[in-house]
Formats: C-alpha cells, sequence, structure tokens
C-alpha cells in the first residue's frame, strides 16, 4: 500500500509535511502494519507519520511502559494541505523498480526478473507478521538455484518469538542464511551484499544505487510475501 502511495506522489511529494494515514484499511492493521507506514512516510520526504491512536495502540503500549502520555488525535476541523483517497480492494502487489523508491510498479509489469538474492528483513520488513507470511510460503520448498536468501530479524524480541515459532527452522530447511538482527544489507553493511550485475530483492525501505553493495548493481523493493515467493522461484513472482 505505501509503495502505492509513494509512486503517486514521488519521492520528494510530502517534502518537510507530516502524513497522516487513515480510513478502513489502516483501522484494521496490525500496529506493526502501521509501524511500516509512518516508517516510509520518510521515503516520500515526509517529516513524519502518523495513525491516529486507538486501542489497538493502548493495547499495544500496556506492558511496555509504565509513564503517563499523552492522548494526541487531528481535529475534526482540521484540514489537511492534501486528502490521497486510495482502493485497496483491486490494488495487486507493488515493486519499486531501480534506483528509487518512487519508482513504483504493479508485480504484474516486472513478474519474471531474474534475481541473485532475496533479503528479507530489515525495520520495514522484518517483524514477526512479515517472517510467519513468508515461512507460510516456504514451508516445505527450497530456495532455488543460485539465489541466496537472507533472513535478518528487525529486532531481538521479534528473533527469539521466530525462534520459538520454529519459523527460524523453516528458513534453515529452505536453504535461507538467517543472521542476527540487524541492518544487515540495507546500508551495506556486513553481510548480504550484492555484487556487479546482480539483482537483488529486497524489502528494506531503499534500493538507490549503490546502496546495497555495487553501484552496478540492481535492488528491487517489496512486500514479504513477494520476497519469500521469489526465492522459491528464483524470479520476481506474484505470492497470490
Amino acid at each position: 500500500m505505501v509503495l502505492n502511495i509513494i509512486g503517486k506522489i514521488g519521492a520528494d511529494g510530502a517534502t518537510y509535511k507530516a502524513c497522516e494515514f487513515a480510513g478502513e484499511t489502516t483501522r484494521n492493521m496490525s500496529i506493526s502494519d502501521r509501524m511500516v507506514l509512518c516508517n516510509m512516510a520518510i521515503e516520500m520526504g515526509g517529516k513524519t507519520g502518523l495513525v491516529e491512536p486507538d486501542q489497538k495502540t493502548f493495547s499495544y503500549l500496556k506492558g511496555r511502559t509504565n509513564k503517563n502520555y499523552e492522548v494526541m488525535k487531528t481535529d475534526d476541523d482540521a484540514k489537511s494541505l492534501e486528502t490521497l483517497h486510495i482502493d485497496v480492494n483491486e490494488l495487486e502487489p507493488q515493486i519499486a523498480c531501480p534506483h528509487n523508491v518512487d519508482n513504483v510498479k504493479p508485480v504484474s509489469e516486472v513478474e519474471g526478473t531474474h534475481i541473485d538474492q532475496v533479503f528479507l528483513g530489515s525495520c520495514t520488513n522484518g517483524r514477526i507478521s512479515d517472517l510467519r507470511m513468508a515461512a507460510k510460503i516456504m514451508k516445505g520448498k527450497e530456495v532455488a538455484k543460485n539465489v541466496r536468501m537472507l533472513v535478518i530479524p528487525a529486532s531481538r524480541e521479534v528473533y527469539t518469538k521466530a525462534m520459538d515459532e520454529g519459523l527460524l527452522r523453516t528458513f534453515v530447511d529452505s536453504g535461507a542464511l538467517v543472521c542476527n538482527p540487524c541492518c544487515g544489507p540495507c546500508l551495506g553493511g556486513h553481510v548480504g551484499l550484492v555484487g556487479p550485475g546482480e539483482v537483488s530483492l529486497s524489502t528494506s525501505n531503499r534500493n538507490f544505487k549503490g546502496r546495497q553493495g555495487s553501484p552496478e548493481a540492481e535492488v528491487y523493493l517489496s512486500s514479504a510475501a513477494v520476497a519469500a515467493a521469489s526465492a522459491v522461484t528464483g524470479k520476481i513472482t506474484d505470492p497470490r
């Protein structure tokens, strides 16, 4: 959903603005899914990303803090600089193509693109819900030959949950490399760098030239579901 928004308004479409996400779809999202929207607000130039707090928010905070906090909501008569309405019912998985986050296309337009590496993780899509979805798709299957797959949980909490649920075993049995919680190749870190001419499919938030290794490599961005399905086939694949 958020890649679709970025594709519509551009990487600088919300420069120095606050992006508020609202509506039925957002209300039905988990806190971790809402975090993705707020995280990616920066990739459209936003100063910040906001989702109005509700009971899900309060439940999430319970047990995570004992401090008093103020609940702030948008005034009923507040006017936005711009409002974008999106019907997600017919929205197919979206892919950000090299070398910019706003170079967004539906998966049907890039399906079949050869890949050398799949990176499942990062602060954007390394949450427990992402790992569960990917493991469901990959269970009993193997990572395609000539494809490297890295699975990097977003935090120690996610890592231990995935371990307790057997998700990490599913990835290992499929032939993926499970790493410690970290940024990994997202910012050209210590693992998973791509070489000249290689293609990476990544669930991270940026695909700038040279971001994950060689400036002669290409990085596509996708959801965890697309990444998992593509790891099995060896090419960008619609998980549906």
